[in-house]
């Protein structure tokens, strides 16, 4: 194995054996900021926003790109085989919690750093994965004069240039208690006017199957949580549910929410939206993105689902992709890897694009 890829696996092992899962995201006590702090090869700015959404920024020289990776992670998940904090290399993969997702490739970038390059830039976030993106949102209002950002997600080592929106909202249904052998039980029940609202719902995501974006369709619809109500002879008083959506690139995600809330009764539901934010591009500059990732020579991917905060970027006028190591499919769950070979092909891609 080469030096740098030596020096990668030294760094991953370092970051994967920090918790910093999300929530608690407890980054201050982790270890993580001692960590990169101990490097005598950067020097961390570390901006503190408050709630342990910290974004730490390494910059040297006259950098053209900026390089974003988010070091929080999901929580620890039943069902690993090994200690989710403890690095484990086989000869193909690298196992850890983070490993995919995305801690993979700050190493690499950390790595290639090491190596004594001049110019660079990269951020390091923490809030990404609770849907907060406080650190991304306050660091885009900042004047940045870089030719493009390049966002790091599991995209085996492919160019995103496109992917879907998210967008949060719950909604609680007030009813009117009372015994359930009384006929305006039927009327009456908060948990009945959520089914009608849920079948009413589905029914509208489902006029939006045919909407296209590339290669995305639909609307990614989701119910996920139900609740409400105590017993079955109580008429339901109240009852809540929460959802979710994916606009695709150009779809407003409120016009959604408003078509979708029609379908209740005005006075008999309390809507809260959630954590809304855009697709990619969000700013129909979808050939600036591609050109983008022509000129770094990176390969494109076809768009994706998942959402990833380079929108955030985007929205903010600047030019941002996706690339990273490692799969989506491989990360969130038990026994989460990278493979050995992604990280090398990442270690040469990085290092050409700072160089």
């Amino acid at each position: 194995m080469s030096a740098l890829f030596n020096k990668c696996i030294k760094h991953l092992e370092h970051l994967v054996s920090f918790d910093t899962s999300n929530p608690p995201k407890n980054i201050e006590g982790s270890g993580l900021l001692d960590y990169l702090k101990s490097l005598d090869f950067i020097k961390p700015e570390i901006t503190n926003l408050g709630e342990n959404s910290y974004n730490i920024l390494c910059s040297r020289g006259n950098p053209r790109y900026l390089f974003n990776v988010h070091l929080d992670t999901v929580p620890q998940c039943d069902g690993w085989n090994t200690n989710p904090l403890d690095l484990i290399i086989t000869n193909s993969h690298a196992i850890g919690l983070g490993a995919c997702d995305i801690k993979s490739a700050a190493a690499c970038i950390l790595a290639v750093i090491e190596e004594g390059l001049e110019d660079y830039a990269v951020l390091f976030s923490t809030d990404e994965e609770a849907g907060q993106s406080r650190c991304i949102k306050t660091f885009a209002k900042s004047k940045l004069e870089y030719q493009g950002i390049i966002v790091a997600e599991p995209t085996n080592n492919l160019a995103v240039t496109c992917h879907r929106g998210i967008a949060t909202g719950s909604i609680r249904f007030h009813g009117t208690s009372g015994h359930s052998s009384e006929k305006s039980a039927l009327e009456n029940s908060a948990i009945h006017k959520q089914a009608r609202w849920s079948f009413n719902a589905l029914e509208t995501a489902r006029k939006y199957e045919n909407k296209k974006y590339e290669s995305l369709e639909g609307l990614a619809f989701n119910i996920g949580s139900v609740s409400g109500g105590i017993k079955p002879n109580i008429i339901a008083q109240s009852a809540e549910t929460k959802f979710g959506f994916r606009p695709l690139p150009g779809q407003d995600p409120f016009e959604i929410f408003t078509e979708l809330n029609a379908k209740s009764v005005k006075g008999q539901f309390d809507f809260t939206k959630g954590f809304i934010a855009p697709s990619l591009p969000a700013k129909n500059n979808s050939h600036r993105l591609k050109a983008l990732a022509g000129k770094l020579k990176l390969e494109l991917s076809k768009p994706v689902n998942f959402w990833t905060e380079a929108a955030l970027f985007n929205e903010a006028g600047y030019d941002a992709i996706v690339f990273g190591p490692g799969d989506i499919k491989n990360a969130h769950q038990p026994n989460e890897y990278v493979d050995l070979a992604d990280l090398k092909t990442a270690l040469k891609i990085y290092k050409e694009i700072i160089q």
